[in-house]
């Protein structure tokens, strides 16, 4: 009989939505960073539901008790059932990992699955502090029966918090189904340079990518951001800057680049791998800020790293990059080796998951 597993999404998706948006071409993977997947490693798969018609009373309090504790109670509560049904239970960010635990804490002995917790931004959002409220959080991922950092930095933190907790890195990974390997090397031999930045993440460095392209000679500049015009005041009027609609959209970007730049504020969760994997697979050489744990996907050979916050090191990077395609031939082919033999797929992300549960289980 296969197991039931249950994956509390944030309460504003619905995983009904979200394969239709992927046979429509809009998402990458059939449902949610690839957690359709555990159907593969015997599990029967349940997904928590969007509320529809969540009343604007209903909103608020969800949200004032959500922002409070940094967990979305409410929500969990709403599929509290479904908790005490699973045989295994997953989240993919803070709010849902914590309310889980404080349910679990509140509860004793009526949620029995076993927990896979994932944290993202608690390390961040506290300042990487070791003071009260990273001890109290420290204290309810004790609880869990496997916490998941996307980084060994934010590991690090956890088990310094609690060294009692049982925290593992996992490699993200997206969907090779969406992301198929191209050849690598760029398809421009003109004399500008197509550069490219995408991403939303409040961890995104616009001024110092802006500051480092600052009369940079023969280049194009297209940047996919909602987020860029609210920090970059100025900027030339020959940038191409949107937000992307569609994964059709953000694929013929990533055609027409001959490098990537993925600049990062200091952060501990990995921010940007996304892109840095999405730019891999489709043949297209990285440049990204030396911040969150990137090494530990791709080392200095596969991806060229700058100095965090410094347009000076972006810039010199720009131009040793900008120098000729066998430059960016050689590092794009390196990253590509690099995320075939990690498997960074969005399956593997949750094969890693399962086996480190499963191995959790026999050391008990």
């Amino acid at each position: 009989m296969k197991k039931n597993a249950f994956v509390l999404l944030w309460a504003e998706i619905s995983a009904e939505e979200w394969e239709r948006k992927y046979y429509a071409g809009d998402v990458p993977d059939v449902s949610p960073y690839g957690y359709h997947y555990l159907r593969d490693f015997g599990y029967k798969v349940v997904f928590s539901r969007k509320k529809d018609a969540e009343s604007r009373v209903a909103f608020i309090v969800r949200k004032i008790i959500s922002k409070f504790l940094g967990a979305d109670l409410v929500h969990a509560w709403r599929h509290f059932t479904d908790l005490c049904c699973a045989d295994v239970i997953l989240t993919h960010t803070d709010r849902e990992s914590f309310a889980i635990l404080i349910l679990k804490a509140l509860f004793p002995g009526r949620i029995r699955g076993r927990t896979i917790c994932q944290i993202i931004w608690t390390a961040d959002r506290l300042n990487g502090s070791k003071g009260i409220k990273a001890k109290l959080a420290g204290l309810l991922l004790g609880k869990a029966d496997l916490v998941t950092t996307l980084s060994s930095i934010n590991a690090q933190w956890i088990k310094a918090v609690n060294r009692w907790a049982n925290v593992e890195m996992v490699h993200f990974g997206i969907s090779s189904d969406s992301f198929t390997r191209q050849h690598a090397g760029s398809q421009n031999n003109g004399d500008t340079l197509n550069i490219l930045a995408i991403g939303n993440d409040e961890h995104r460095d616009w001024v110092t990518f802006a500051s480092a392209l600052n009369d940079f000679n023969d280049v194009s500049v297209k940047i996919l951001s909602k987020t860029f015009q609210r920090t970059v005041q100025s900027f030339p009027d020959t940038w191409s800057v949107e937000s992307a609609s569609s994964l059709r959209q953000v694929k013929e970007a990533y055609k027409w680049a001959d490098v990537v730049v993925v600049p990062l504020k200091k952060n501990m969760h990995a921010s940007g791998i996304t892109c840095v994997l999405e730019a891999t697979f489709l043949g297209v050489p990285v440049i990204a800020a030396d911040a969150g744990g990137l090494t530990d996907y791709f080392g200095a050979d596969e991806v060229l790293y700058y100095s965090v916050g410094d347009h000076q090191s972006l810039r010199r990077r720009l131009v040793e990059m900008a120098k000729d395609s066998n430059t960016r031939l050689r590092y794009c082919r390196a990253a590509q080796l690099r995320a075939a033999s990690k498997d960074l797929t969005s399956k593997n992300y949750i094969r890693q998951q399962i086996a480190l549960l499963n191995a959790t289980a026999v050391q008990k």
